[in-house]
């Protein structure tokens, strides 16, 4: 066939002029050349050869710059351009088919013009990136030479009647339109840039983000083009596969979505939302709208991709429909009637009649669509990042101002506040990631119902009136699924308090061989949350296999019922901003904008009048008729008996309580310092409030605050209470002893020394339990094995044999299908061919083929349910059993690993690692294996239909793996600093929580603040780049996919050509090549996810093997003998005891003293084998105890420790339970520990509640309450290890009494603080750095000159 670029068809109308040279159409097409010409020969020189030099005198911290005006619609019009230009190529070839000879003029100028539309974007970004506007001027001149020829040619053909029923005309006219908005883009940059026509060019400073050379996340400063492809990720990605990222790889946020930002932006909205609506500022609605003013506008941008990707996505069914229909014909365009200026014209109906015209439609459509889905997706993650860290500092800020009523009353828990920042802040995130799901889906529905109609007729109609009918069936199942995830929520916050309670008071239940019972109740709330998570995944699966409206799969692989977790979580938001703050009017006006002070400046009032303060604003005053002052520059003590308001007082002075009536007036004082009182006292004149039990030191205070039952019972110096209340002071002073001020000085700096050198060593415990647990981590890496075997353990959930056969019927379904239509279409024809009927034999086919799709329907739907609720129940029996041995191991470990190893980190073990085990990795396996048995199923589809498509398949697969290569290493190491990030950020708020109190007291709430928003930062710059880091692979999966369907659609279009395929089973490959991309995108996902999820099952594996105690298996009389005992910490430490031996008889009463660091604590631990006994022993009661099980060892001792724990329950729970005792005895134990007046005051009496850690209780009614507890037990021996540290003086000499009477037949071990404690003790114990320095009676001790006992009763005194 000739070729010639006018065409030889042996006549001249290519070629004649008669009528003009623009009246030539050939001629024209040629001028079109020109500027395009142009264009190529003027750029490339400067391109290539004079960029170098232009740019070396730029400076520039990143190629971003986005300064240009009219950058956007400069790129979007260019994309536009390249679509019409190839619309044009494409066009150019189809009507010139019909043609005997080849003109090249049709097509040629067109392909011109896309390479230099690709040159001008190259050539302007080159430009911009080094900000040289100057040589715009080629694109300008190019402009206006592409819109001048572009318009002779479209006036042209508007003179010899081409009108819109041509496509070529219609393209022409968009050319002619496009060239034009680009030139006026051109013009508008020299307009606003100055820089052609103007002496003084404008000056335009780069944006302050990219001056700060930490910033990296360069999103929203790219061009659109790298956004859409996210090609500025190309560089970070193959960084991240030569070394590690960290947090100095990804740099800062930007200031747009820095937590500081979009918080000011949140909180406007939410002033906003309480100026309109002042009764409900904090309500859900309220929220709501504050949500949506502050963060709608991005949202909605989402919407609108995700709308129009939806829309896209239709192109592809019908392009098939068309493919289909077409190659049924025989691709027999319908020959065009219209020939002007020596060419052929087709009108838009015949172009589309071309199979590969549609198939290259299909490749672009494909391309559009997956662009804009993932900038949805994009959009809406980040949108949900920014709210995140807004909230979350909200919520921090909320906190700072909480009531401290709402933590002791047990209203509000640490770790409430942290479920509400971990995981209800993550649920609005992934919210405003599925809202453009849910508004999108009307469309789709009505879209595709409205196509169906169109393809199917009526059978459309019936589908959409059974999914009308089904709603109410989904609507149900996604109330259940929403009842069912929220019980999980609350077992499994119940399981994980009940956890935490159990790591914080592990010591206790060790010492009293509690750990049967707490495992219990750990397990019993476990099988709760397991039968929550079986109902959970039956209505998943059933939702998952149906048509859902309101179930949606997330991006990490979790189902959400976003109708109802939003709520919920909106619900929980409110009411915590709606709960009670302190009140601003007690706070001194001074302090509003006394940042600036000093560090060490707090502040106290100077007095108070009438004060009356409460906890509750219902509840009944705490504290009554307060009046008090404190004398500034002077030590003011507080004293009282445990429970009558000393702490109280205090915290009211500092604004903790809610104030009902009186008058505060207020000064400023420096922080009060824990040692040197006096010191600082003489020599700075500071103000000082200590309140304090140690009666000895009243004659050092200047004034003293007398407290009792909430009332101040006296105040005044130490000689006007002498003078006033002689009864009270006779009571002081038979309970104080005067103390020689040098002694106890040279006292303090000993027990400072030591105090230090504990410190130290306790920081050396702990790192060498980090570098421990490095070490264990590197063990754990190499044993693949171990982690292989648990890994098959989960993989027995995987069910390959029923999972092949569900994908085998889903296959088979689809063949029969496209078989049907194939023959279908084919005796259509045949029966329009021949014009005759074959209704019979068409009407037996259709039946066997409408039976066998209903059988194959129906198995596949079964065989779809049954397999998920199977693999679902056998990933939940695995989860199960992992945390049941997960629990054994831990709460049998020894005391030393949890000395060692951090509370946080083995709760993460069961909270985080078992959530991922229970909820995401049976997700991410089920999906993972789905979706690569249903990638394999659809190319072996396409290579069954086509194997030519094998071919292409090679270098397609070579990208895919380099490009999940590199993905994987990024991704694992993006989650893993998105997880690191996440622990400080939570740790934080939960120390903060805890330490409220102390933060607000020293005015240091500006400091935690800035940490808050660093941390914050921190997390979310690794969740921004690991969203990147997804779009990024799933941007190049979705192109290698579009690559996939237009090899698969060209070969196939082919084979059917040439090779009599069947139109129907080319249906069936297309059909499958476009899930391609979507399967491979999820492989490669969830192949990650999974690397990084199984990391969980790697660290519960760890502790799997720590080796626990010997709990296999009496003591009763009391009688001990200790022989040449040696103990330690750990065998890499060094001995705490050496070579003690004792005899202690039964019943008798001995007392331990010494100073910080003898070695007391450690001798009372060694009876219960919480120490590495590694020389000598302990013979109880003629039994050596290292022979004993533990289980029966400790329960025959009682311990009472120095620091006092409770659990959250009733009163009852606390001293008894193990439900042994009656309320008699447990009454008795209480009047014993001077607890029975008040338990008998609160509501419920021995059921009344316990919060979290007591907190309803003071301190010293806590430590009282543990004394009971401990005499409740009726054990032979009990250990009192300083328990009366937090007591006053007179409670604890009740308690001595009791202790010599009540237990005259126990043996008592009384470790002291205060020696006078033990001074009718039977035997004394003096201790030095482990070794026993003095061993008698204490009246011989005390006879002894030289006694050290005796000296420190001396000093005592």
């Amino acid at each position: 066939m000739a070729l010639a670029f006018c065409g030889d068809e042996g006549n001249s109308t290519a070629y004649n002029v008669d009528h003009g040279v623009l009246n030539n159409g050939c001629f024209v097409d040629a001028l079109n050349v020109v500027p395009h010409v142009f264009l190529l020969f003027i750029t490339f020189p400067i391109l290539f050869i004079g960029w170098g030099s232009q740019s070396s005198k730029v400076h520039i911290h990143h190629s971003t710059w986005l300064h240009f005006p009219g950058h956007n619609l400069r790129w979007i019009l260019t994309f536009i351009l390249l679509f019409v230009l190839v619309c044009e190529i494409a066009e150019g070839i189809v009507s010139d088919g019909v043609s005997e000879s080849r003109h090249l003029h049709l097509y040629m100028p067109a392909g011109m013009a896309f390479l230099a539309a690709i040159t001008s974007v190259v050539y302007y970004h080159n430009i911009e990136t080094s900000n040289f506007p100057k040589l715009l001027i080629a694109l300008l001149f190019y402009w206006t030479l592409a819109f001048i020829t572009k318009t002779i040619k479209f006036v042209k053909f508007c003179d010899n009647g081409v009108g819109f029923s041509q496509l070529r005309f219609c393209l022409t006219g968009l050319l002619v339109v496009l060239y034009g908005m680009l030139l006026a883009v051109e013009i508008n940059v020299i307009r606003v840039r100055r820089y052609v026509f103007f002496k003084t060019p404008k000056e335009v400073k780069p944006p302050e983000d990219l001056q700060d050379l930490g910033v990296r996340f360069l999103q929203p400063f790219v061009n659109l083009l790298s956004k859409g492809t996210y090609w500025w990720m190309n560089t970070f990605i193959k960084t991240a596969h030569k070394k590690p990222i960290d947090l100095k790889t990804i740099g800062k946020l930007p200031i747009a979505m820095r937590a500081l930002t979009n918080y000011i932006r949140l909180n406007e909205a939410f002033e906003a939302q309480k100026n309109k609506r002042p009764s409900s500022p904090q309500g859900s609605g309220s929220i709501w709208r504050a949500l949506c003013c502050a963060f709608g506008r991005p949202l909605l941008l989402s919407s609108t991709f995700r709308i129009l990707a939806d829309l896209l996505g239709f192109a592809g069914p019908l392009c098939i429909s068309g493919i289909v229909h077409n190659v049924g014909k025989g691709n027999n365009t319908i020959r065009p009637q219209t020939k002007i200026l020596g060419v052929f014209f087709i009108s838009s109906q015949e172009f589309l009649s071309n199979a590969y015209v549609l198939a290259v439609l299909l490749f672009f459509a494909l391309l559009l669509q997956r662009t804009f889905l993932q900038a949805s997706y994009y959009v809406a993650i980040e949108t949900g990042i920014n709210l995140r860290g807004a909230i979350q500092t909200k919520i921090y800020n909320k906190i700072m101002q909480l009531s401290t009523s709402n933590m002791s009353m047990g209203e509000m828990t640490a770790g409430q506040i942290c479920n509400l920042v971990a995981i209800d802040t993550n649920q609005l995130m992934w919210f405003f990631f599925l809202c453009p799901n849910l508004w999108a889906m009307p469309v789709q529905i009505i879209v595709g119902v409205l196509l169906l109609y169109y393809l199917l007729g009526i059978s459309a109609l019936i589908g959409a009136a059974v999914i009308i009918v089904l709603a109410p069936v989904q609507y149900f199942v996604a109330t259940k699924l929403s009842q069912a995830q929220r019980s999980t929520l609350e077992y499994s916050n119940e399981r994980l308090k009940k956890t935490n309670e159990m790591l914080r008071g592990i010591k206790l239940l060790k010492l009293y061989a509690w750990e049967h019972i707490f495992h219990s109740s750990v397990e019993e709330t476990r099988q709760k949350e397991m039968t929550s998570l079986k109902s959970f995944a039956l209505y998943t699966s059933i939702s998952s296999k149906s048509f859902s409206f309101f179930i949606h799969y997330s991006v990490n692989g979790q189902l959400s019922s976003c109708n109802s977790v939003f709520p919920f979580s909106v619900q929980k938001l409110s009411e915590f901003l709606s709960s009670d703050e302190i009140e601003e009017h007690d706070k001194c006006p001074e302090l509003r904008s006394a940042d600036a002070q000093s560090k060490y400046q707090a502040v106290v009032s100077n007095n108070i009048t009438n004060g009356f303060f409460t906890w509750t604003p219902e509840g009944p005053p705490a504290l009554s008729n307060i009046d008090i002052r404190i004398p500034q520059g002077q030590l003011t003590m507080i004293v009282g008996q445990v429970g009558c308001g000393k702490s109280s007082l205090l915290l009211a002075i500092l604004g903790e309580m809610q104030k009902i009536s009186g008058n505060i007036s207020w000064s400023r004082y420096d922080h009060l310092m824990q040692e040197g009182i006096l010191k600082m006292l003489r020599e700075d004149k500071r103000t000082v409030v200590l309140v304090t039990h140690k009666l000895q030191y009243l004659p050092h205070a200047d004034w003293i605050i007398a407290m009792k039952d909430g009332y101040i019972q006296r105040e005044g110096t130490l000689k006007d209470i002498q003078k006033s209340e002689t009864e009270l002071f006779e009571h002081w002073k038979t309970l104080m002893n005067r103390q020689d001020q040098e002694l106890e000085k040279e006292t303090t700096i000993e027990t400072k020394t030591v105090l230090e050198r504990t410190n130290l060593r306790r920081t050396m415990y702990s790192r060498e339990a980090l570098l421990k647990d490095d070490e264990e981590d590197e063990e754990e890496a190499t044993e693949s094995d171990d982690e292989d075997n648990l890994s098959s353990v989960l993989h027995q959930r995987a069910k390959m044999p029923w999972r092949l056969l569900k994908h085998t019927v889903m296959v088979a379904i689809d063949y029969c299908l496209a078989r049907w239509t194939s023959d279908a279409i084919s005796e259509k024809m045949e029966v329009e061919l021949k014009n005759c009927s074959h209704c019979e034999v068409r009407d037996i086919l259709t039946l066997n083929f409408m039976i066998s799709t209903l059988i194959l329907c129906c198995l596949g739907i079964v065989l779809c349910l049954v397999t998920s609720i199977a693999v679902e129940w056998t990933g939940l029996k695995v989860t199960k059993k992992l945390h049941a041995s997960l629990l054994n191991k831990i709460i049998l470990a020894p005391m030393r690993f949890f000395e060692t190893t951090p509370l946080g980190s083995i709760l993460n073990r069961f909270s985080a690692d078992c959530n991922t085990i229970d909820q995401h990795i049976p997700a991410t396996l089920e999906c993972l294996s789905r979706s690569t048995l249903l990638c394999v199923s659809a190319l072996a589809v396409i290579s069954y239909v086509t194997p030519m498509f094998l071919i292409a398949l090679v270098p397609l697969a070579i990208m895919c793996y380099f490009i999940q290569k590199y993905f994987r290493v990024a991704s694992r190491d993006l989650q893993q600093l998105d997880d690191s990030t996440q622990l400080p950020l939570l740790s934080h708020f939960s120390e903060t929580v805890e330490g409220l109190t102390t933060i607000r007291a020293f005015r240091y709430e500006a400091k935690f603040r800035q940490k808050l928003l660093e941390y914050t930062d921190s997390n979310n710059i690794a969740s921004l780049f690991l969203t990147a880091a997804n779009r990024w692979l799933e941007v190049r999966m979705e192109y290698i996919g579009a690559c996939v369907v237009l090899i698969a659609a060209v070969t196939s279009i082919t084979n059917c050509l040439y090779s009599k395929l069947s139109s129907g089973l080319v249906g069936l490959g297309l059909t499958y090549a476009l899930m391609v991309s979507n399967y491979l995108n999820w492989m490669v996902r969830n192949l990650a996810d999974m690397e990084i999820q199984l990391g969980a099952v790697k660290r519960i594996h760890g502790l799997l093997k720590t080796e626990a105690e010997n709990y296999e298996g009496l003591l009763c009389k009391g009688e001990i003998q200790i022989q040449n005992l040696s103990v330690r910490y750990d065998s890499n430490l060094k001995p705490v005891l050496k070579h003690v031996n004792a005899h202690i008889s039964p019943g008798q009463k001995i007392g331990i003293c010494g100073r910080t660091g003898s070695g007391k604590s450690s001798f009372s631990l060694a009876f219960f084998r919480m120490v590495d006994t590694f020389e000598g022993r302990i013979i109880i009661d003629g039994i050596d105890i290292a022979k004993l099980p533990l289980q029966t060892l400790r329960s025959r001792l009682s311990i009472i420790l120095q620091d006092p724990i409770l659990f959250s329950g009733t009163i009852r729970f606390n001293l008894d339970p193990e439900k042994k005792c009656t309320d008699s005895m447990l009454w008795e134990a209480l009047e014993i520990a001077q607890l029975k007046h008040v338990v008998k005051a609160l509501p419920g009496g021995l059921d009344a509640i316990v919060t979290e850690g007591g907190e309803n209780f003071s301190q010293g009614q806590r430590q009282l309450f543990c004394l009971a507890r401990a005499f409740v037990r009726k054990t032979s021996i009990f250990i009192m290890d300083e328990a009366t540290a937090s007591i006053d003086m007179a409670t604890e000499n009740i308690l001595q009494k009791v202790v010599m009477t009540a237990f005259a037949d126990r043996t008592v071990v009384t470790i002291a603080h205060r020696v006078h404690t033990i001074l009718n003790a039977d035997l004394v114990i003096v201790m030095k750095r482990g070794l026993i320095l003095e061993y008698d009676k204490p009246e011989v001790l005390l006879e002894q000159e030289d006694s050290v006992f005796a000296s420190f009763v001396q000093a005592d005194k």
